[in-house]
């Protein structure tokens, strides 16, 4: 059976409660070097990363990441209509998207229906 001694299970805690705040933080930590508006695009979910995305209509193999995306918008299929931020990735980093800082977002009345949204519009 494997045993980690005290001083190593610190270590291993540590690091954990590093890699989760930073994880969380994240988004705050970006240079944000251009504003969007009025982009379209639709909501899906990475299945192996369990994170929300957007994927904008005019770039298809674009992806964008935003801690505010709500809850109520986390559909999948969803077309929005966004506006807002766009971070700069950090040299050696890799991420599954461009992160967005976003500044509104907003669905259709239509899409409102087809999901039973409550709010058509999130202003940030």
């Amino acid at each position: 059976m494997f045993r980690i001694c005290s001083a190593n299970k610190w270590v291993i805690i540590g690091a954990c409660l590093f890699l989760f705040t930073s994880l969380f933080s994240q988004e705050d930590n970006f240079e944000w070097i251009r504003k969007i508006n009025g982009v379209k695009g639709k909501v899906t979910m990475l299945e192996f990363e369990q994170t929300w995305i957007i994927i904008p209509d005019e770039n298809p193999n674009g992806r964008y990441f935003s801690n505010q995306l709500p809850d109520e918008y986390k559909k999948e299929g969803l077309k929005v209509s966004f506006c807002g931020m766009v971070g700069k990735i950090p040299p050696n980093v890799r991420l599954l998207a461009t992160p967005l800082k976003l500044s509104c977002i907003c669905i259709s009345k239509k899409e409102k229906k087809k999901f039973g949204l409550n709010s058509r519009k999130y202003k940030f």
